[in-house]
């Protein structure tokens, strides 16, 4: 199996082999799906079967995005869309309006620290959201956490990273014995785990009544509608449904509005029609409020196109089958891993023409493109339940730059200029490389 871009390779493979390929390592049978069609039809069509995930002996399970199929998952997805989307999910519009715009002025304050105030604001905007707390610094004690977890997710979601994933009767093998790195390795992600889903969790419950609380968030409001001495079991469910948000939502959110950035400096006539189309709606002074987004269908089309043009998770996370079933003549035992290559699917030639390309515009009027790119956020059962958040926070993100800012000039860490070869990293969650933009006010901005 390939080491670094995956994606790449896969879809390399489906050239050849056509976009259902299978693979066996060490005994552990990997179906690789590389179309929409494909992944439809196992990820969703017959998702009573294949919504598990595979069991990564070192750790994560806990967390919602590797929890296998079973209630206690339905519980988080349930607690998420109850408070996170439609009607209620307006309640915590202001909170994001608030950190694009302070997002913003530090970005035109030092455009060098564009990714730290990226990451800020994604860290940002979740802890006010989930817990009610508001970050005090750039180095806040709760976003450093949660960075120093997301680093170890994205090596250890993916499977197979380890030996003993393959062959799990290395992990009764005492610590000390040559070769299990794995059980040190995995007891340091357990606990930096439990700390990063206890602690923001404990601050809430502490400061449920103070007046340094922001109001409303996801714990609080979930306690409200619960019995006063909350049973342990939905203890657990509400700190890991808020952690998974906490942990899963930050690094993706990261990412897509990296990628605005370069590809706004990249596509400057995107960037003008764009603009153009932020200035006739949001007037009078004032700076965009989410509830302009009906408003704003090609600003929409960039957002669509950033989660298209470089996907957040190249990969999804893998599923698992939990039955034995046979598709187009292959038999697929209980067990095997199921991946969609998301980076595929959505550099498809004949859905995407000029994939490699930012087109917004290709969105306007094309409901077959707006279907296939609900890929970027998964398939079937284990498809994000964070989606309106998620989106909510990249739009008004994307919609504030687009107001205030303009973003020229991309260059790499060896300073020199961006071509259509962009570079993006390997892992669960695929960052561009290191680059850096010129970002100045836009003549007239309201600095509201």
């Amino acid at each position: 199996m390939p080491k670094t871009h995956e994606w790449k390779t896969f879809a390399q493979w489906a050239k050849t082999y056509g976009d259902c390929v299978y693979v066996n390592v060490l005994g552990q049978p990997i179906v690789i799906l590389d179309s929409f069609a494909a992944a439809n039809d196992l990820l969703k069509q017959r998702s009573a079967i294949y919504s598990s995930r595979p069991r990564l002996v070192t750790g994560f399970t806990q967390s919602m995005a590797l929890s296998p199929y079973s209630a206690r998952f339905l519980s988080f997805r349930r607690l998420i869309h109850k408070e996170l989307s439609g009607n209620s999910l307006q309640k915590y519009w202001p909170l994001h309006e608030d950190e694009s715009r302070l997002l913003i002025k530090k970005v035109l304050l030092d455009p060098s620290l564009l990714l730290d105030s990226i990451r800020n604001y994604a860290g940002s905007v979740i802890l006010r959201v989930m817990y009610g707390y508001q970050t005090a610094s750039e180095d806040d004690k709760f976003v450093v956490m949660a960075e120093k977890l997301l680093a170890a997710f994205s090596i250890g979601s993916q499977p197979r990273v380890w030996l003993v994933d393959i062959l799990p009767w290395l992990r009764h093998l005492p610590s000390w014995f040559p070769g299990t790195e794995f059980k040190r390795t995995a007891a340091r992600w357990r606990q930096l785990q439990m700390e990063v889903a206890e602690v923001p969790f404990n601050w809430t419950v502490a400061n449920k009544d103070s007046p340094d609380m922001i109001r409303p968030n996801f714990v609080t409001t979930i306690l409200s509608q619960s019995p006063d001495v909350l049973p342990e079991e939905d203890r657990q469910h509400l700190i890991w449904a808020a952690t998974s948000l906490f942990g899963g939502g930050t690094d993706t959110t990261v990412s897509a509005i990296s990628s605005f950035f370069l590809a706004m400096a990249m596509y400057p006539e995107v960037q003008s029609r764009a603009q153009a189309e932020v200035d006739k709606v949001v007037t009078g002074g004032r700076l965009p409020r989410l509830s302009d987004r009906p408003n704003l269908p090609y600003v929409e089309c960039v957002m669509q196109e950033v989660l298209r043009w470089n996907p957040v998770e190249p990969l999804g996370i893998p599923h698992m089958s939990t039955k034995d079933d046979v598709y187009r003549d292959y038999h697929l035992p209980a067990g095997t891993i199921i991946i969609a290559n998301i980076w595929s699917i959505l550099h498809d030639p004949i859905v995407f023409p000029d994939p490699h390309e930012f087109r917004p515009e290709r969105f306007l009027n094309d409901k077959r493109a707006v279907e296939v790119n609900t890929s970027a956020f998964g398939f079937g059962r284990r498809s994000c339940p964070g989606v309106y958040f998620a989106e909510a926070s990249m739009f008004i993100a994307i919609c504030t730059a687009l107001s205030q800012c303009n973003i020229s000039n991309p260059t790499n860490s060896r300073g020199q200029k961006i071509g259509k070869d962009v570079e993006y990293q390997t892992g669960t969650v695929s960052h561009p490389q290191e680059f850096s933009c010129n970002i100045t006010p836009r003549a007239g901005t309201s600095g509201e």
